[in-house]
């Protein structure tokens, strides 16, 4: 009995009243990553493919890349979501060898949803997942 009448006087000398602990503080908001705007233009795989793709920018391939150092996958791929207009979605941006570029490509559903054609100039917020 002695040393926990010992323990609540240290406790008492430490901080004042021992159940007069100052409260926690929230945690702060994680403030949510902007994105980078990327203007790209749309340009078609082979004349005869569905694929179509946006090449990043080389400034903006730099930001990304600098930005995504841990988040790298398979044949250097960064997971990211893009955001067109009003459609979202998840997809990676895929390294360009020797340009230093990245490119992602423009699903059908999203193409459709937001009336994009090759040769159009697409405004694209990318944002970094993990």
């Amino acid at each position: 009995m002695a040393r926990a009448s010992q323990a609540k006087r240290n406790v008492v000398l430490m901080y004042g009243e021992p159940d007069r602990f100052p409260p926690l503080l929230d945690a702060e908001p994680a403030v949510p990553d902007a994105g980078i705007v990327v203007k790209a233009k749309v340009w078609r795989w082979k004349e005869d493919s569905g694929w179509h793709f946006a090449t990043v920018p080389k400034a903006q391939s730099e930001q990304i890349r600098s930005k995504a150092a841990g988040a790298k996958r398979g044949w250097g791929s960064v997971p990211v979501r893009i955001r067109i207009g009003e459609t979202e979605w998840e997809t990676s941006l895929f390294p360009q060898g020797k340009t230093g570029t990245y490119l992602f490509a423009l699903k059908a559903s999203v193409r459709k949803a937001e009336g994009i054609e090759e040769g159009r100039v697409v405004t694209a917020t990318v944002v970094l997942r993990k």
